[in-house]
Parts: C-alpha cells; structure tokens; sequence
C-alpha cells in the first residue's frame, strides 16, 4: 500500500496504489523516468524553434533572443548542483521530477501569453526563458540517479532506453508544434503544450511516489547525516575532483552542441526558406537520437564511459563538418545531421553512466549535478554567448565554422580522460 487517503487526496491514493500492483519497482522506475525523460527533453529545441517564429516580430531582433538563450543556459546550470544536493537530502527524487516538468509547463504557458499580449512580449519572453532554465534543472541527474539506485551495474544501459524516450520527445514536438501552430497559431499552440506538461507533471508524481517517500528513508537520512565526518566531506569532495577531466570536455564539447543547436533551425531556414521543412529535417535527424541512445548505452555498459565518450566527440565533430559542407542540399545535410545526432545526443546514456560507473551511490546526485550542471549546461551557455557574439559581426554560417573548431578542440582533450581515470577498470 503506497498511502493512505486520510493523509493524500483520495484520487492521487487511488492512482498509487494500482499502479503499485501492476509494475514493481524496478519496471516504474524505468518506465516514469523514460516517461519524464520525454516530457522533459520533448522541450529541448521549443526555444530554438520558437527564435524562428519571434524574429519575424518587428522589433525583436535575433541577437536578442540569442542573449535570452544564454539565460536559459545559466539558469539552468546554475541551478542543477544545488538541486542535486537536495535531492540527497530529500530521498524524493520523484518529486523533484515532477515539480520540474510542472515548470516546463508555466515557461510555455509564459511563451503562449507572449504571443497573446504582444505589447509585453520582451517580458513574456524572459519569463518564460528563466522558468524553462529553471524546470530542465531537475530531470537528468534525478533520473540518472533513480535508475542507478535500481539496476546498478546495468544502470547505463537501461538509461539508455530511458534516454531513448528524451530523444523520442526531441524529435517530435519540433514538428507537432509547427503543425499546431499552422491551425492554432502560436498561442494556441504553445498553451495545448503547456496543458499536457501539467498533466504529465501529475502523472510523474504518482508513478515515482515510491522512490523513498517513506519513513525509512527519513530514518536513513538522519543517521547518515549523523555519522557524517570531514572524512566522509573529503571523500566526496575527492570524487568530484577526479571529475573534473570528463567536466573540462564535457564543458567544451556542450559549447559546440548547445550553440549550433540553438541556431540550427535559422542556419537550415536561410537554405530551405520554409518553417515545415526545418521542422520536418530537424524531427527526421532526432529520431536517429533515439537509437544512438540506446546503442552507446549499451557501450558505454559493455566497454566503459572513457572509450565511447572519446568515439561519440571525435565521431560527431566529422559528422558536422559533412553537415556544413552540404551547404543547401537537403539530401546531404539530412544525412550528416542524422548521423551527428546519433553518435552526440547520448548524454543521459554516456555521460551520467559513466559518473556513475565512476563515484558511489551515496554521491551520484551531487556528481551527477556537477557534471551536468557545470559541464554541459553552463558549457552551453558559454557556447551560445559566443555564438551570439559572433553574431553582431559575422553571417551564421560562418559562426557555424568556428564553433566546428571548437568541436575540434574537445578531441584534442580527450587524453585528458586518462588522467581521471588511473586504476579503475572499465572506464
């Protein structure tokens, strides 16, 4: 029996505790997770695609939206550690999920009513920009970490067909909002989002409710923090160092992949000249994420994080430069743009299964944060500031160039991860 309906509302008990008779743990924790996986990553190129919708608004200039982008970023990393260290203090990683998809809700709830009320758009805009930074905080190290508590060394694995579900949600809401927004407009559009991440966030809720909502877990914390020493600070404090080769090339790499991303809808609509199109080849490149989760997860399970971190960097920086090349044949950067979403949008997978075939179980949501936080996330917003810069004095094909460099230089750091990785098999 998950609760009682004298202590929960009797709909929220009801819901529990079926579906705590059809599925054990271990199955609802995959199956929740890989569904907040795709709620929460269905959200990831919304702002991109949206850039291409307000900057045909006069006064609202494409650098701009760029800056708004950069917020996002930085709200996002900043907050990812933070929320990891609660989250060890919490034991209620579900929670935490679903709280961040209900944000994802307001942020395009934020971006429906900018459209709406046009007179406060800027405004509308930021909003909506500092909750979506806000509630994309919370998923991947939470989820990381619930899959890790339950199938352990199989962990990178079965998050890789739970990151199969974020590269599902990726790949088609670019086109569902396109289309949506063709018969509703954009505010129409963006509020039926917005309803169905609300729904979700209820959904989540209920099916995580076990992921040590109870006594034991309170109990467990309190000794534990009990028993706390400056050893065990050190020891913690000693993990995250170790990290910080992989946080260096995640860092780097994130600058690449979170800058071209943003841009690539207006870099493929200056060739392709129209919005269904764009949104057409950018759902055809992410369903091949969905695959690439799943493979490299197994590889990352079968061979270690470091190999295939190493193969997926140097893999997906030759993928994009083919993509480049291409110029506007839609024959050829359809392909190159498949392939390098497949071998690079492996993060929940690669990244995190290494983290945690890498630190112990009492530390993951920490390392997690830390990886993901500062290395991705603040990498990305680093990466999408200079992409701006270079915005006010170059054309965005040319800034597409040199943001391939700096694809190129995460491979030349990759023996960088022989450093963190001294005396530990498999890795």
């Amino acid at each position: 029996m998950l609760c009682m309906a004298k202590s929960e509302k009797a709909f929220i008990c009801a819901m529990a505790n079926y579906l705590g008779e059809i599925l054990d743990k271990r199955l609802r924790s995959l199956v929740f997770t890989a569904f907040g996986h795709f709620s929460n990553d269905s959200m990831f190129l919304v702002y991109p695609l949206l850039i291409t919708y307000y900057a045909l608004v006069p006064g609202v200039s494409i650098v701009l939206l760029g800056y708004l982008a950069v917020v996002y970023e930085l709200i996002y990393g900043l907050l990812s550690f933070p929320i990891g260290r609660i989250a060890d203090r919490m034991h209620d990683e579900g929670a935490l999920i679903a709280l961040g998809i209900f944000l994802l809700g307001l942020a395009m709830a934020a971006f429906a009513a900018s459209f709406a009320f046009r007179a406060y758009m800027i405004g509308l805009i930021l909003v909506g920009v500092l909750l979506l930074g806000s509630g994309t905080a919370f998923y991947h190290p939470m989820g990381a970490s619930v899959l890790r508590k339950f199938y352990k060394s199989r962990a990178p694995t079965v998050m890789g067909v739970n990151g199969s579900f974020g590269s599902l949600g990726r790949s088609v809401m670019p086109i569902i909002i396109v289309l949506l927004v063709g018969y509703l407009g954009e505010a129409g559009a963006l509020s039926i989002v917005a309803a169905e991440l609300f729904i979700s966030s209820l959904i989540i809720y209920v099916g995580l409710g076990f992921v040590n909502r109870k006594a034991a877990a309170v109990k467990e914390y309190v000794a534990k923090k009990a028993a706390a020493t400056k050893h065990n600070i050190k020891r913690s404090n000693g993990y995250l160092m170790s990290l910080l080769p992989l946080l260096s090339i995640i860092f780097v790499k994130a600058m690449f992949m979170a800058s071209t991303t943003t841009f690539v809808p207006e870099y493929l609509l200056t060739g392709l000249h129209s919005e269904l199109e764009v949104g057409g080849l950018l759902t055809f490149s992410f369903v091949f994420a969905i695959a690439g989760q799943l493979v490299f997860g197994y590889f990352t399970t079968r061979f270690g994080g470091r190999k295939v971190i190493a193969a997926t960097t140097t893999l997906s920086s030759i993928a994009f430069f083919f993509f480049l090349y291409g110029g506007d044949n839609v024959l050829i950067i359809g392909a190159a743009y498949a392939i390098f979403v497949f071998v690079t949008f492996n993060g929940f997978s690669v990244t995190l299964g290494y983290v945690g075939q890498a630190v112990p179980e009492e530390y993951i949501n920490r390392a997690n944060s830390f990886i993901w936080g500062f290395g991705q996330i603040l990498g990305s917003a680093a990466g999408v500031l200079l992409f701006t810069l270079l915005l006010n004095f170059i054309k965005i094909d040319l800034a597409m160039w040199i943001m391939l460099a700096v694809a190129v230089a995460a491979v030349v750091m990759l023996p960088l991860l022989l450093v963190g990785n001294r005396g530990r098999k498999n890795l």
